[in-house]
């Protein structure tokens, strides 16, 4: 799935109809539906506006993370060569467990303050 996420807009949506291109966009308009439903079953905090931006937030960074985790045989042997370098190396899992827990808190900190909460004059 994060091949295809990768090869997304750069590569699978060139060179394709409008018929084809409108009912790939319904499709990933329905499944991002199903994970902003998914999300706010699991984390109702983040609200109807919330939950829609940590998902992009999470397909975005996993369709960059992807590929740059995966590095060249050259890479490989330049990581294994240079040890300065090796710290450069991303790790998928990581990356994306930073970016979920940065991009959720983030947007719990941001949400504004229910007006019968705000202090009296």
């Amino acid at each position: 799935m994060c091949d295809l996420l990768s090869a997304q807009a750069a590569v699978l949506e060139h060179n394709i109809s409008t018929e084809v291109a409108i009912r790939h966009k319904y499709a990933a308009k329905h499944s991002m539906e199903t994970l902003v439903q998914l999300v706010l079953r699991h984390l109702p905090e983040l609200g109807a506006q919330g939950a829609p931006r940590m998902v992009e937030v999470t397909l975005l960074m996993a369709t960059t993370a992807w590929p740059c985790s995966r590095p060249s045989e050259a890479m490989l042997a330049a990581y294994a060569s240079e040890p300065a370098l090796a710290a450069m190396r991303l790790d998928f899992t990581e990356v994306m467990r930073r970016t979920v827990e940065v991009t959720i808190s983030g947007l719990l900190a941001r949400q504004e303050e229910p007006a019968s909460a705000s202090p009296a004059p």
